[in-house]
């Protein structure tokens, strides 16, 4: 694969890989391409973009994470399972 020539196409591509990012415990930044910046803080849906415009002018967006208001999905153990149905059955009651 040839790179390309042009720096900018440069930084979009390794931006792509997402090598382009710092994070902590509280917030992750990233380059998500060569005129846009990702800020994006941890325990809250709300994050914001930044994107300088070809004319200079920096356009901020507020961002909205809509998998950090989903519950965290419950660890299933398949074996405990299927001993609770088996004692339940055994005693009687329905599955």
């Amino acid at each position: 694969m040839e790179l390309p020539s042009n720096p900018e196409e440069v930084i979009d591509l390794v931006a792509k890989t997402g090598y382009l990012k710092v994070e902590n415990e509280e917030i992750s930044i990233s380059l998500d391409a060569h005129n846009q910046i990702n800020i994006q803080p941890k325990g809250t849906p709300l994050g914001a973009k930044l994107r300088v415009e070809e004319s200079g002018d920096i356009t901020p967006m507020i961002t909205f994470d809509t998998k950090k208001l989903r519950e965290p999905r419950k660890e299933i153990n398949p074996v405990e399972m299927l001993d609770k149905a088996i004692e339940d059955y055994l005693n009687g009651q329905e599955i």
